[in-house]
Order: C-alpha cells, then structure tokens, then sequence
C-alpha cells in the first residue's frame, strides 16, 4: 500500500511538468499573513523538486509552491531565533508568508533549484558595463544564462562569453536603467575579470528576476568575510584592489617591506588574496664572491 506522501505525490505531479529532484528534509511556516508565527512547528518529510514548483510532502499534509508564486528567496535571514542553529537553509517569501525549506542535501539541492529556474534564460546584457571604474561604450545584446555550481556564464548572441565567478563577486545591485526606450530592472554585478573588476549590467524577465537576484546576493554574500582586519590590512587591500603593484605597496602606505610581507602572508591565511609566485631574495656566499671575484679580474 502506498504511504500518505506517495499519494501526495501522485496528486500534485502532473503530466505537464517534470520532476527534477526528490529529497527528504523539514519545513515549516515562519510567517503567516505577515505576522511570525510564535512556535515553530517543523515537518518532515519529501522536498521534490519539479520544472514548475516545488512540492513538500509530509504526513500530516502538502503544499505545492509554483515558482510563480514566489516573491522573495534567500539562504541568509533568520526570521525566528529557532532557525540561528540552522546553516543551511531555503526562505521562500509567499506574498505575506515565509515558508524555510531545509533540504538534508542542500547545496546539491540550491544549485539543482537554480539550474531549473534560471538555466537558459534569455536577458538582456552589458559586458563590461564599467571596466576599473570607467564607464564603458558597450550595447545592449541579447544573452542566454548558464548556471554552475561556482558561477554563471552569460553567452552573447555573438557567441562572447562572460563568466562571473562566485567567489570573484564583490557586489550585487538592483537599479533602473533604459533599454531600448523602456525602463527595465537591471542587476549590477561587480565582479574580478582578468583581475580587473568589472561590472555586467543583466536585465532578467520579471518571471525569474527573483531567483537571479538571490542567486547574484547570496555569492555575494558566501564571498564576504567576518574577519577584522588591522588598519595596515585594510590599507594593503585597497592598494591591491586599486591596482597598485604588491612591490610599490611598503611606499604606497607608509610601512616598511617586512610589515607588509607579513600582512601579506596573513591575508594570505584568511583566504582573501592568492600568492601568485614567491618572491627570490638572495645574497652571495664566500663561494659567489670568490667567482665573482675571478672574473672581475679577468
């Protein structure tokens, strides 16, 4: 005999969409009707994942969430203090209520439930619409999004690519701009390429604008850091992001060449900035000097 979810299913899955991933995992409303709800109640149960919505399936009951229904999505607030503990977790805005969502496998989950809603998409694109802080001449073109684990590639109609990888992302911004002579709501995203920063300028149909711009936040947002860092720190990092050369920084900021060594080596511990190659610094021994000796004479 089938269980209570099984006919859930059954139910709720019909011939017109296609199911992309079936896991196990809790859910439960946070937010009713714009108030949050005093006792969170979880449920467990199946997190199924269709090409038109998403389905939680429980014992005690279901609910089938169409993506067109969603307002609101991120990873990041904690609507009830119950949820601090929680590291990994879905916030569905529904109108006036917040569904959390929190899949036993959840980055498999997140990048497959991103890949369904914003894979392929056709946009509207400016690449670079600002290049090092100066505003570029580039159009508008028509693109297609890519969606990967670490980052999302934009593929021009001309066949230009531009690859915006997570952990090169530094900011994310919403603006309005025209296009072809009507407003549209474009997202800013500042990001490294060629170790240049750089920003693409992507205007997304308002049917999936919510799941890109959470997409773009939370990288933001995973690409950020809590460490403190020292006034000499911060200083080695503008002077980084500037462009300044990691040799002219002891006299950029004022400190001697050992500080700044070994302010590099620890922004280099944080994970904040990569050693591209070490640096050699020698001194002639008695052998050297003696054969350097030699053939200064001769």
């Amino acid at each position: 005999m089938s269980s209570k979810a099984d006919r859930a299913e059954t139910r709720v899955i019909n011939q017109t969409e296609n199911k992309i991933s079936d896991t196990t995992g809790k859910f439960t409303v946070a937010v009713k009707n714009g108030t949050q709800v005093d006792q969170v109640s979880w449920l467990e149960g199946r997190i199924i994942l269709s090409d038109q919505r998403l389905i939680l399936l429980g014992d005690s009951g279901q609910l089938a969430i169409d993506f067109s229904d969603i307002t609101g999505l991120s990873g990041q607030k904690q609507p009830d203090r119950s949820l601090a503990a929680l590291s990994d977790y879905m916030r569905v805005e529904l109108g006036s209520d917040v569904v959390i969502i929190v899949p036993e496998k959840y980055e498999s989950f997140r990048e497959r439930f991103f890949t369904t809603t914003l894979e392929g998409e056709t946009v509207r694109c400016k690449h670079p619409a600002v290049s090092g802080g100066v505003v570029q001449t580039a159009n508008w073109e028509t693109a297609r999004l890519g969606i990967n684990a670490n980052h999302v590639v934009v593929t021009l109609n001309d066949g230009t690519q531009a690859t915006l990888e997570f952990e090169e992302l530094s900011d994310t911004a919403v603006t309005k701009q025209t296009i072809n002579g009507a407003e549209r709501t474009v997202i800013n995203v500042s990001h490294l390429s060629d170790k240049t920063m750089v920003e693409t300028h992507i205007a997304v149909p308002q049917r999936a604008r919510v799941f890109a711009q959470s997409l773009f936040k939370q990288a933001e947002r995973r690409s950020q850091t809590d460490i403190e860092l020292t006034r000499t720190e911060q200083e080695v990092l503008l002077a980084l992001h500037t462009g300044v050369r990691p040799f002219d920084i002891p006299s950029f900021v004022g400190s001697d060449v050992t500080t700044i060594e070994e302010t590099f080596d620890q922004l280099i511990e944080y994970g904040i900035i990569d050693r591209v190659r070490m640096r050699q610094e020698v001194e002639l021994n008695a052998s050297g000097r003696n054969i350097a000796a030699n053939a200064l004479d001769d």
